[in-house]
């Protein structure tokens, strides 16, 4: 009664830090969203006659249930930064650290869970991810839930559930593979081969139809390069198997092991960048890695959460051998850390206790001492990061400034005018910001009525001749436009010059200008005479 005591205890103090932290970076939390948090919401909270056919253009696949909760969400609580976040920041981060210590805790002692779950739930990392509208902290969250499940007693309803949980967390498929083929392989020599089937069965077909036919819906993005470097795919055999020790070496030098590592719009721990430190740590972990395999393959439970952890890997690589699913220490990988880190406080918990019963001493002593500072230091280093938050939390990020945008185009445009919003990236941020966010512009006057759809034309190249630009898709409409409101996204300025130059040999030229840092600028065009062609002058240059 009374370890149980001191277990909810130490599990208040790991939560209400939890919170304190978000209390603390509330700033960051009401910030405009930004680009990779802006798409989320335009395909969560799309109209249900146009949801399904929109789904396919979306960045990269979402689980239904993820985007049941964004869009419930936003229908009670609005559209605004702050709600979209708030079940983020003050629900998946507490349960991260509520549910890490426990599951640590059923494997190893209190100082080692806590060092855990500290350097999981409170890693700047894991703050920074779990304060933004991303579903990464929830799958971290699902994957305790599913490991939990599996490690109690197997019944149909726990199994059940675990697959049920494969709806909110899209990689939780990579944990229930491996974990039922786990269970029939163990049912042969019972020869309960059929019951264990029809156990995990249901888990097994909802999280198969949730991919089949609700995420597999979304993988155009396929085809995209932006997580080439994650890829197994075209490295041939020798490319393939440096690969994999590279990015094998990668998730262990993180801080917690598994973190994104790559990402620069993330805050990382105080040793990324420093070679050295990065590569003792990663020695001290692989270490304890292995010492925890050891310790937990002697517990049927265990062992669940060594093939949770094991096979899920190893599906990552063959998925991203097919480009489905990135492999290594990104930030998709992240509902692996809390498995990664109670592993490897199993291990240092395990290095701990043997060096002080066998009393190590010479040159036994200073491996031991060394991989034990260096493990000790992991928590101090992760939590480390959450400090660069701090400091960063008033920083703006690329393209939050979306909102601002729509709402400057909605005080000018008037019935009969053409938007044209341009850039690759610039459709989707643009629709949840025109159509759909409730956040108000600061030293904005009077918001006018949202744009409505049928009076906005998309570009995904700037600057290009013929039927991709401005003027073809002016030309293309029932009845030319009044005015003329070209949005361009900040990725693609570069065109901006090419595309004005071809409005004004077309006729219509630049009245007003407005810029909004890191995310684009608003050209207000009317009607003027034709520029000749070749002649890059302004109208103003030629009177």
């Amino acid at each position: 009664m009374e370890k149980r005591h001191g277990d909810v205890l130490l599990v208040g103090l790991l939560v209400a830090a939890t919170i304190g932290v978000q209390i603390a970076l509330r700033a960051r939390i009401d910030r405009p969203l930004w680009y990779d948090e802006l798409w989320r919401p335009h395909f969560a909270g799309e109209p249900w006659p146009t949801f399904w056919s929109e789904l396919t253009a979306a960045n990269t696949p979402s689980s239904v249930g993820s985007l049941a909760l964004t869009r419930l969400t936003g229908t009670i609580l609005g559209w605004h930064s702050w709600s979209l976040r708030l079940v983020g920041a003050g629900i998946w981060l507490p349960l991260l650290a509520t549910g890490g210590f426990l599951l640590a805790r059923r494997f190893t002692g209190r100082v080692p869970a806590v060092a855990a779950t500290v350097t999981t739930a409170l890693a700047g990392t894991v703050v920074d991810t779990g304060t933004q509208l991303k579903p990464y902290v929830l799958d971290a969250v699902v994957t305790l839930a599913v490991v939990a499940l599996w490690t109690g007693q197997a019944t149909l309803p726990r199994r059940t559930a675990a697959g049920a949980l494969a709806l909110l967390s899209l990689p939780a498929v990579f944990l229930l593979v491996p974990l039922a083929g786990y269970d029939l392989v163990r049912a042969v020599p019972r020869r309960t081969v059929v019951r264990t089937a029809g156990r995990v069965g249901p888990a097994l077909l909802l999280t198969g139809t949730h991919m089949m036919i609700f995420v597999a819906h979304q993988s155009s993005q396929r085809a995209s390069h932006f997580w080439d470097d994650h890829f197994l795919a075209g490295r041939g055999i020798l490319g393939g198997l440096r690969f994999t020790l590279e990015q094998t070496g990668a998730i262990l030098g993180g801080v917690p092991p598994g973190i994104d590592r790559y990402d620069p719009n993330l805050v990382h721990s105080l040793l990324e960048g420093h070679r050295l430190p990065t590569l003792l740590v990663g020695t001290a972990t692989a270490v304890a890695l292995a010492l925890g395999v050891r310790v937990l393959r002697r517990r049927p439970d265990g062992m669940i959460l060594i093939v949770a952890l094991v096979g899920a890997e190893l599906l990552q690589l063959a998925a991203s051998a097919g480009r489905y699913w990135p492999f290594g220490a990104c930030r998709t990988n992240l509902f692996l850390v809390p498995l990664l880190t109670i592993i490897v406080a199993v291990g240092v918990a395990d290095l701990a206790r043997t060096a002080q019963t066998a009393r190590l001493v010479g040159p036994a002593r200073l491996p031991a001492a060394v991989g034990l500072i260096a493990l000790a230091v992991m928590p101090v280093c992760a939590v480390g990061g959450t400090v660069t938050l701090w400091d960063e939390r008033h920083d703006p990020r690329p393209i939050e400034a979306m909102v601002d945008a729509t709402i400057a185009a909605r005080a000018e445009y008037r019935a009969g005018d053409l938007v044209i919003v341009g850039g690759r990236l610039a459709r989707a941020g643009w629709l949840y910001a025109m159509d759909l966010s409730d956040d108000a512009s600061s030293g904005e006057p009077p918001v006018g009525p949202r744009v409505p759809r049928s009076a906005t034309t998309f570009l995904s190249v700037i600057g290009k001749d013929g039927a991709d630009g401005a003027d073809s898709a002016i030309r293309s409409r029932p009845q030319p436009p009044n005015r003329i409101l070209l949005f361009i996204l900040a990725y693609d300025l570069r065109g901006t010059a090419a595309e004005l130059a071809s409005l004004r040999q077309a006729g219509w030229c630049e009245q007003e200008i407005r810029t909004f840092p890191l995310t684009g600028t608003l050209h207000g065009l009317t009607r003027c005479a034709p520029t000749p062609r070749g002649d890059s002058r302004s109208p103003s240059a030629v009177r």
